[in-house]
């Protein structure tokens, strides 16, 4: 890792705007075939499989978008950077998956109350079946990619490319019992999937919302970044130590004492030390801010802590 905490770029393929590129290619395609099958082979299942599909094609667009804008540098009006473009990304894939599941349900309830059940062709079996394995495969690419990155919304992308997985599952089976005898498993499918892509959604949605609010991020990151500080020899103490996600980078504050006869020069050695040596040994860290205050002389006590 580059000590200025950039992402490793590695090989094209590991990139996030080649991997949605290729998510997007791949949706547009399985967007087609599963409702064009989907409407020839009777399949309601399969037709709300597609809209899925359709609902990550829009969400790659999204996500291209994103990452795009996250790239830009700090500006005048940005100074901390465009990293939060990623989160927003991340929000919008989960609206979209809110509001594929509101269109999805509401189509296979309004199919059942209207009578209109199907007898759907093998086919439309096929088809679901190839939806599972290409949509796994890409989930697992995507979510791959979004962890070497620390991108939530290549994180959120591969969630959605699994439960376009996972929905596919459901209609295959809703497909498979109303070709046997049972038609209403087919609509039945359809809600199932509907249910599926909302929860995944809904939780998609708080976790990002929550990053936008500030939220302290995973414990084990906040104890590496307080041990890598206090691992500088002149720090005595990690006063307070606060940490915030921007898209696929952190930004943390923090107090440190020292002892208070050094000069103010010596003081910010210590401080820029301290920077280095947090985004030198954390994945991550963009920017470190580093406040600092007199310490304790030897022998005397310990001082009372004026933060948390």
């Amino acid at each position: 890792m580059a000590a200025n905490g950039s992402s490793p770029a590695g090989a094209a393929w590991l990139r996030p705007v080649f991997c949605t590129g290729v998510g997007l290619a791949g949706n547009g395609l399985l967007t087609a075939g599963k409702i064009a099958v989907g409407m020839a082979a009777g399949s309601a299942a399969l037709v709300a499989d597609g809209f899925h599909s359709l609902a990550d094609v829009l969400s790659d667009i999204g996500i291209l978008f994103a990452l795009k804008a996250a790239n830009r540098p700090p500006d005048a009006n940005h100074p901390y950077g465009h990293h939060s473009f990623e989160t927003l990304g991340a929000v919008v894939v989960a609206a979209f998956m809110l509001l594929t599941a509101g269109l999805i349900g509401w189509e296979a309830v309004h199919s059942f109350v209207a009578g209109r059940l199907r007898h759907p062709e093998p086919l439309a079996l096929v088809a679901a079946a190839v939806s599972v394995g290409i949509k796994e495969v890409m989930a697992r690419y995507t979510i791959f990619v979004g962890r070497r990155h620390n991108s939530p919304a290549l994180l959120a992308n591969g969630a959605m490319h699994r439960s376009d997985a996972i929905s596919s599952v459901a209609a295959a089976v809703g497909i498979a019992g109303a070709m046997i005898r049972w038609p209403v498993l087919d609509n039945v499918a359809a809600v199932v999937i509907a249910v599926f892509i909302a929860r995944m959604g809904w939780s998609l949605l708080h976790e990002n919302v929550m990053a936008l609010m500030d939220t302290m991020p995973d414990p084990g990151l906040v104890g590496a970044i307080r041990s890598a500080a206090a691992a500088v020899p002149e720090v005595q103490e990690i006063r307070d130590l606060r940490v915030r996600q921007r898209g696929s980078r952190y930004l943390a504050d923090l107090r440190i004492a020292v002892h208070p006869d050094l000069s103010l020069g010596a003081a910010h050695d210590i401080a820029h030390r301290v920077e280095d040596r947090v985004r030198d040994d954390v994945e991550n860290v963009a920017r470190v801010f580093v406040h600092v205050e007199p310490g304790r002389r030897a022998g005397e006590l310990q001082p009372a802590r004026d933060g948390a």
